[in-house]
Formats: structure tokens, C-alpha cells, sequence
């Protein structure tokens, strides 16, 4: 990878509040050569010897993006950064941090990564496209899952079909389909496996299933999964990217979800593997 000199910082501002961190952060970098890219309207001033650039124009100009957060902060600018290929390397200053690569303070990681100790890990994203009459309605991209779910409490009954063919029908309270970057996330909370986050895969999870015989499936990457909810039945259901809601279902419409355009760029630093993750994080 060619030299990292253009980093852009963004922070969560429930996290660091007053960005004390980021203020910490910037000048960290600023001090070891780096060039520092602030958003001007989510922390412009706090930094004198920064730049400050609208979000569009940094994503052009960054070599590496630095979230100050947890996981949520990570996937917030994912799809953003993948699209522009940024690798992004997470400081965590949130519960878990399971995709962050340092803690609060953790300036190691940021002289390793100007030392150019450093490396770049692919992790496939996904789109989920709601769809009618086979016309695109509106999508969005996730890094960890597309999550079918009640917008009421109440239990869905839904069709899962892959590449045309259905695999089963369900009455649960919702759907995951996740990437194995996502295996660890919501998924595992309901029982899905923890899949090696090199690995590329749709893996299915229900979510609560009102039945002893519904299981988790993993799928090839390339395979496309749609959604058919019963609304007469169900009432009402909404559909999330990385958490997010991004739309409410209506009548007609369903959900497809394949392997997305771009994939997303994650920094690993020197001396933190997947598996230090797994045992450090899953055994708190």
C-alpha cells in the first residue's frame, strides 16, 4: 500500500464528548507527520494545525480514516470508505469494540501504522435492495448484517427463498443475514457461529423462531436471498443495515440481499488476530 500521509478522524460525539479524544488524536498524528482531516461541521476548531474539509471532500483526499467509537462507529462510515476504497482502523472508546484495533490512548497503533507495520483486510459488505414488481424501490449497504424485524413485537411469518428456490417458511421475530464479519455481532446473540472474518459468506440466522426446527445457514458469497413477508399477517415489519432502519415494508414489496459492489478496507495492526479478538472480547 502506498504511503499513508492524508488520515481523517471521525469521532463519535456520544463517546468523546467535548472530543477531548479527537483533540488527543489529531495532535498524536499531527506530532508523528501525519496530515489530519476534520469534518468542519462535527469538530471544526478544536484542532489549530488540522485541516478541515466538508465529509465529501476528505473521503477524496484520505489515505486512512481513524474512527474514535466503538463498533457502531465503524460501520456508520463503512460504506462510505468502502466506496472510495479508505481503509479504516478503529480506535475503541466504546463496551466491545470487537472490529477496533486499540483502546483509548493506544498511540502504539497509530506509529505502527505510519511505520507502515501495518495491514489491510477485505471484509465482504452486503446490499439489500427492497424490491416490487422486480423494480428497485431502495437499498442500502451494510458491513455486518441486513436484519428483517417487527416494527410492532409482534411475530412475522416470512419466506426465505435462495437464487429463486425457497429453503423454508417461518414464523419468528425476524430474519439475519449476515456477513462473517457480522457472525459475531447480532447474529451470535441469537445463536448463529462465529465465522472467521476471512471467510466470505452469507450466514442466515432467525431470529427467535417459533419452532424447534429452523437453523442458521451459510451460504457461498455469491448467492442472493430474498425475503417474502406475510404484512396481512404480520402487521408490520422494517428493515435495518448495521442497525439502522432504512425502510418499513408495505404491501408488495420484498427484500433481496447479495454481496455488495465494494468490499470494506479494515487496518490490522501487528500483534492483534482474529483469535486475541474472539478470546478477549467473547469471554468478558
Amino acid at each position: 500500500m502506498s504511503e499513508i500521509k492524508n488520515i481523517a478522524i471521525f469521532p463519535n460525539g456520544e463517546r468523546d464528548v467535548g472530543f477531548a479524544a479527537t483533540r488527543e488524536t489529531a495532535q498524536t498524528l499531527i506530532r508523528l507527520g501525519a496530515n489530519v482531516l476534520l469534518d468542519r461541521k462535527v469538530c471544526g476548531g478544536i484542532c489549530a494545525a488540522a485541516e478541515y474539509a466538508d465529509k465529501t471532500e476528505i473521503l477524496k483526499r484520505a489515505d486512512m480514516i481513524v474512527t474514535l467509537g466503538g463498533d457502531g462507529t465503524i460501520l456508520r462510515v463503512a460504506a462510505d470508505a468502502a466506496s472510495y476504497g479508505i481503509p479504516v482502523l478503529g480506535i475503541n472508546m466504546g463496551h466491545l469494540g470487537f472490529l477496533t484495533q486499540a483502546e483509548r490512548g493506544g498511540y502504539a497503533a497509530l506509529e505502527q501504522v505510519l511505520r507502515g507495520e501495518f495491514t489491510v483486510s477485505e471484509h465482504m459488505m452486503l446490499s439489500g435492495r427492497i424490491m416490487e414488481n422486480g423494480t428497485e424501490v431502495c437499498r442500502a449497504e451494510a458491513l455486518n448484517d441486513i436484519i428483517m424485524g417487527s416494527g410492532t413485537q409482534k411475530m412475522l411469518s416470512f419466506e426465505v427463498s435462495v437464487d429463486g428456490t425457497v429453503t423454508n417458511k417461518h414464523l419468528a421475530d425476524g430474519m439475519i443475514v449476515a456477513t462473517s464479519t457480522g457472525s459475531t455481532a447480532y447474529s451470535l446473540s441469537c445463536g448463529g457461529p462465529i465465522v472467521h472474518h476471512g471467510l466470505e459468506c452469507l450466514v442466515l440466522t432467525p431470529v427467535c423462531p417459533h419452532t424447534l426446527k429452523s437453523r442458521c445457514i451459510i451460504l457461498p458469497p455469491d448467492r442472493t436471498v430474498t425475503l417474502r413477508v406475510d404484512l396481512d399477517y404480520s402487521g408490520d415489519a422494517e428493515v435495518r443495515a448495521d442497525g439502522g432502519v432504512f425502510h418499513r415494508l408495505k404491501d408488495g414489496e420484498y427484500i433481496e440481499v447479495s454481496r455488495a459492489v465494494h468490499s470494506a478496507k479494515l487496518v490490522n495492526v501487528k500483534g492483534h488476530s482474529f483469535f486475541d479478538v474472539i478470546r478477549e472480547k467473547l469471554s468478558e
